[in-house]
């Protein structure tokens, strides 16, 4: 009965966390600013730019549906500081600008994006610029996770690499392995069609790899 009780909570949440990016068709509000930054001072941060609709080149660009709920969740629950894009905007090196305007470049961060419902893999995994081989350890916990969790992943698809995003944008400022790109499939952050999915699979998922990635990371300091 407990159990269950935290699993309505928590979709209660979930679903309370995601108004605010929904808000307008996913433009969020007018007012305020561009970006949610819920600090608390941990040294990995999560990032999820594309919660609400963004530009890319003057052309709307569909939001990541989901990931500003869950990337709030995941951080309130893990004791971690996120940033969440909460307004329509240009896209371009917006999420790093915003970063380096806080002075939070020698973070490390775990960048959530999501991907279409038509990939046969969950989860895509990028290493922007770096090789594979530079996040070993990383990846092989990743494994780890997705194999105790049943989810589906692949590292560095072509499409979902994080070369031209956050990952790749912070490794050009400071080349070393800091961030990574987590794109998740539709039915694994869909908290309203596959809610089960989401409480059971991604969350968990998410929360093991924080707690580890702290350690990880944190070894990584310049």
């Amino acid at each position: 009965m407990l159990k269950q009780k935290r699993k309505t909570t928590m979709l209660n949440l979930l679903r309370l966390y995601e108004e605010e990016f929904c808000f307008n068709a996913y433009r969020g509000g007018n007012d305020g600013d561009a970006f949610r930054f819920d600090n608390r001072n941990s040294r990995l941060i999560l990032t999820a730019p594309h919660a609400v609709r963004t530009f890319r080149n003057a052309k709307a660009k569909a939001p990541d549906v989901f990931t500003g709920g869950l990337t709030r969740l995941a951080g309130e629950r893990n004791n971690v500081s996120s940033i969440i894009r909460r307004r329509t905007g240009e896209e371009k090196n917006a999420v790093a600008d915003f970063i380096s305007q806080q002075h939070l470049e020698h973070n490390c961060f775990l960048d959530i994006h999501g991907m279409k419902s038509s990939r046969e893999f969950e989860l895509a995994v990028g290493t922007g610029i770096l090789p594979a081989a530079a996040y070993a350890p990383e990846l092989e916990l990743i494994g780890q996770l997705a194999e105790k969790y049943q989810i589906r992943w692949v590292t560095n698809h072509p499409n979902y690499s994080g070369k031209l995003g956050l990952t790749g944008r912070l490794q050009q400022l400071i080349p070393s392995p800091r961030v990574l790109q987590l794109e998740w499939r539709s039915d694994l952050r869909d908290f309203y069609r596959f809610p089960s999915n989401v409480q059971n699979r991604t969350l968990p998922f998410l929360s093991a790899l924080i707690s580890d990635s702290k350690l990880f990371f944190r070894q990584k300091q310049t």
